[in-house]
C-alpha cells in the first residue's frame, strides 16, 4: 500500500497526542498517511495512581487514537514526571530505535519551552534521535503545543508557531477523542475543559481565517 506520509508522534503522556494535534492526525488519517504514536511514560505514576488505573489510561489512549484513525501505539512506560532522572541519551536511544524501525519522514514532538519537564526532556531526546543525517528518514521535525503547558513560556521559550493546520473538518473528532480521557477533562475555566479546548482551536483558527486550527513550530524541513 502506498502512503502519502509516514508520521511518528512522540508524546510524554497518554492524551498529549489528542490535545496537541488530534485534528491534524485525523486529517493525516483521512489522507491515508501512516501514523504511529510513541508514548514514553505511563502518565500516572507521578500521582501515585494504582496500576489498574494506569492500564485504564492506556486503554483510553487506544480508544482515543482509534477515533482519530490510528491503531499503532507503543508505550515505553518510563515513570511519569521522572524523565529527568534518566540519562538523556538513554531516552534518545529508545526514540532512535523507534525511528529506525518505522522510518518516518515526519516526526511530531513536544515544544522545548513547555513547563512540563517530561516534555522538555522529550524534545531534547527527539532532537538527538531525529537529527538530520544522510541515513535518517526524518525530513521534518515539528513541535506541537499542549494546553496548560506551552502557553506559559517566556523569552526564547515562547511558542511562536510557523505552521497552522485547518481542522474544521476534523475538530469534532478531536473533541470526541479527548472525551475518552475522562480524568483529564475538567470544568471551565480549566484550560483542559472542552470549552477551553474549543476556544483555543477557534482562537488559533481566527488568526489564520478559519473556524478551527492547530498551531505548530517547524524545527527543520528538508525538501
Amino acid at each position: 500500500m502506498f502512503f502519502m506520509e509516514n508520521i511518528l508522534v512522540i508524546c510524554a503522556h497518554p492524551d498529549d497526542e489528542t490535545l496537541g494535534l488530534g485534528g491534524t492526525l485525523a486529517l493525516h488519517s483521512k489522507n491515508k498517511d501512516k501514523i504511529s504514536i510513541l508514548i514514553l511514560t505511563d502518565g500516572e505514576s507521578g500521582r501515585n495512581i494504582p496500576h489498574q488505573k494506569i492500564s485504564s489510561r492506556k486503554k483510553q489512549a487506544i480508544e482515543a487514537c482509534k477515533i482519530l484513525g490510528i491503531d499503532k501505539i507503543n508505550f515505553l512506560d518510563f515513570p511519569d514526571q521522572k524523565l529527568d532522572t534518566f540519562p538523556l541519551l538513554e531516552i534518545a536511544k529508545k526514540i532512535e530505535e523507534e525511528i529506525n524501525l518505522l522510518k518516518p519522514n515526519i516526526v511530531y514532538t513536544h515544544f522545548w519551552g513547555d513547563t512540563n519537564q517530561d516534555h522538555q526532556q522529550i524534545f531534547k531526546a527527539t532532537k538527538i534521535a531525529a537529527r538530520p543525517l544522510p541515513s535518517s528518514s526524518v525530513k521534518k521535525l515539528i513541535c506541537y503545543e499542549i494546553q496548560s503547558s506551552t502557553e506559559l513560556g517566556t523569552g526564547s521559550d515562547v511558542f511562536s508557531p510557523n505552521l497552522f493546520v485547518n481542522i474544521e473538518k476534523t475538530f469534532q473528532k478531536k473533541i470526541t477523542a479527548i472525551k475518552k480521557y475522562k480524568h483529564e477533562i475538567h470544568p471551565f475555566p480549566h484550560p483542559r475543559s472542552i470549552d477551553a479546548i474549543t476556544a483555543k482551536s477557534q482562537n488559533i483558527g481566527s488568526s489564520v481565517g478559519v473556524k478551527f486550527a492547530e498551531a505548530f513550530f517547524i524545527v527543520f524541513n528538508i525538501q
